[in-house]
């Protein structure tokens, strides 16, 4: 692919350097037909709901796990429900700080737009808040870097320098660019292609891989490839984190430069996506309706009830004042969405009076 051309009548400097192997082909046609079939499948709304609060306790623990975060999932998931934990504050943060991102990436998801500088700055800001000084918080880094490995015995090795900091401002407008013209590109082609790029440009000082790994995760979803939101990748590279460096770093090399061939890259991030595809597809066909199921089981949800269990789910509580901020309404008809909920058996109340609300099922 040309590395410059005129599209629309701009000038964009950045065009990914990649070939569909057959193998990268196949593995997209796979995830395809899974991807069909976790949309086929008939799920009641509850268990949705539960797999997809798993999913955020998974992403909220691998993808710090990752960065070196040493929290156990047990440990992140009394975290999210805000009891204690015994660690350093610094581990908590982090935690607390990638589950809000979470949060903002549901809420952007429901945007059709294409990925702004603002957005990028705004998950930034969520993931690395109070752990950095404030001057470093949702901007761009104002000197240049270099990723090092530590070898164990007070010795490190350059793995990576990233572009200058004055490059960086320019080389996001144009991955921004390319991405807002390749809406013929396969979503998760653009998804990998983002992914290295990003953490390739290294814009920041710290947060680096969680930001990129939320964006791609954002940019799936906007794509409609979200896989009923259940799909965890960072699973894939936690389990064997050298894999996932060393496919970046094969890549990237031991300096940032342009031109790189994203195909080996690609080959790692399809392997890896049609791996959890096919978990997400074995989570839902364990709870999904089969013989012995009941018509009674089957519960009906209109638009406004399954935007109430999209944030529960993401949140992990909701009170009858959020619903009246989430639809519009009085808080009378708040309360009595929340009550249908109830008589259906999907959520249960918490608290009494002023201080009610309402958390999932079991």
């Amino acid at each position: 692919m040309d590395l410059a051309r005129k599209k629309g009548g701009a000038l964009r400097l950045f065009e990914p350097k990649y070939l569909i192997t057959p193998t990268i082909l196949s593995r997209i046609a796979e995830i395809a037909e899974i991807k069909a079939a976790v949309e086929r499948s008939r799920v009641l709304p509850l268990n949705e709901a539960q797999l997809r609060r798993q999913a955020i306790l998974r992403m909220a623990h691998t993808s710090t796990s990752i960065e070196g975060n040493p929290l156990a999932e047990f440990e992140v998931g009394k975290v999210l429900e805000g009891k204690n934990v015994r660690a350093s504050r610094k581990d908590i943060l982090e935690v607390e700080n990638y589950y809000q991102a979470l949060k903002k990436l549901e809420e952007l998801s429901k945007y059709k737009h294409d990925i702004t500088v603002n957005e990028i700055l705004t998950l930034h800001k969520i993931v690395i808040s109070g752990l950095v000084t404030k001057e470093k918080v949702g901007r761009y880094r104002p000197g240049d870097v270099y990723v090092l490995d530590d070898l164990g015995d007070g010795r490190e090795q350059l793995r990576f320098k990233a572009p200058s900091a004055k490059e960086v401002p320019k080389l996001i407008a144009q991955l921004l660019d390319w991405l807002k013209h390749s809406g013929e590109v396969h979503p998760i082609i653009r998804a990998g292609v983002l992914h290295l790029q990003f953490v390739s440009i290294h814009p920041f000082t710290d947060g680096n891989g969680r930001v990129a790994r939320l964006l791609s995760q954002l940019l799936l979803y906007r794509d409609k490839w979200d896989f009923r939101k259940i799909l965890v990748l960072e699973d894939y590279y936690n389990r064997d984190r050298m894999s996932y460096y060393n496919a970046e770093h094969e890549v990237q090399g031991y300096e940032y430069k342009e031109g790189n061939d994203f195909t080996s890259w690609l080959e790692y991030f399809t392997k890896g996506f049609l791996v959890e595809a096919k978990k997400a597809l074995e989570q839902v066909q364990s709870i999904g309706f089969g013989k012995a199921s009941k018509k009674s089981e089957q519960i009906f949800l209109d638009r406004d009830e399954i935007q109430i269990m999209d944030f529960l789910t993401t949140t992990g509580r909701i009170t009858s004042d959020d619903v009246s901020d989430i639809l519009k309404l009085a808080k009378r008809s708040a309360q009595l969405k929340l009550k249908s909920l109830v008589d259906k058996k999907l959520i249960k109340s918490q608290g009494k009076g002023p201080s009610t609300y309402y958390i999932l099922a079991k």
